[in-house]
């Protein structure tokens, strides 16, 4: 099945970045277009499973992810159930002098609603990618004006 690379710089610190985007309890309120509802199942010390809904490559798919934590360089997705269980997301963060460099490394297993993607699903997936990345960037420049404030 597909497996993907997507990078993107993004105006805000490493820590910052990592911070905000591995805040699953808040990422519904702040990105409801991609994040409809997110429950925390548990937690230990470096990782967090989750009941997600989110909207994925045009379809909306309900999973469960297991979030493995390496602040503030990385974060590992391994997904436990749903149209694309089986999958693994690694994000790395890297410092730049323009902020924080983030590389998505996916290698997706897709069943289900996505499995209709067909041979466009590396496109389609590495699309959905670039736009969470893009809303995410908007969403840190956002919060780092209100922190300003």
């Amino acid at each position: 099945m597909p497996k993907v690379r997507v990078e993107k710089i993004i105006k805000a610190e490493i820590d910052r970045a990592f911070s905000i985007i591995t805040d699953f309890e808040n990422l519904p309120s702040k990105l409801p277009q991609i994040f409809k509802s997110i429950k925390i199942i548990s937690r230990d010390d470096h990782s967090i499973t989750t009941e997600e809904s989110v909207r994925m490559a045009g379809r909306d798919i309900t999973q469960k992810v297991r979030h493995v934590l390496y602040p503030p360089y990385k974060h590992e997705a391994f997904i436990l159930e749903g149209d694309a269980k089986g999958s693994h997301i690694v994000v790395t963060f890297k410092k730049t002098r323009g902020g924080t460099k983030i590389i998505v490394d996916g290698d997706f297993k897709l069943a289900g609603k996505l499995r209709l993607l067909g041979f466009i699903a590396k496109m389609k997936i590495e699309q959905n990618i670039s736009e969470v990345m893009d809303e995410f960037a908007i969403l840190l420049m956002s919060d780092s004006i209100n922190d300003e404030k």
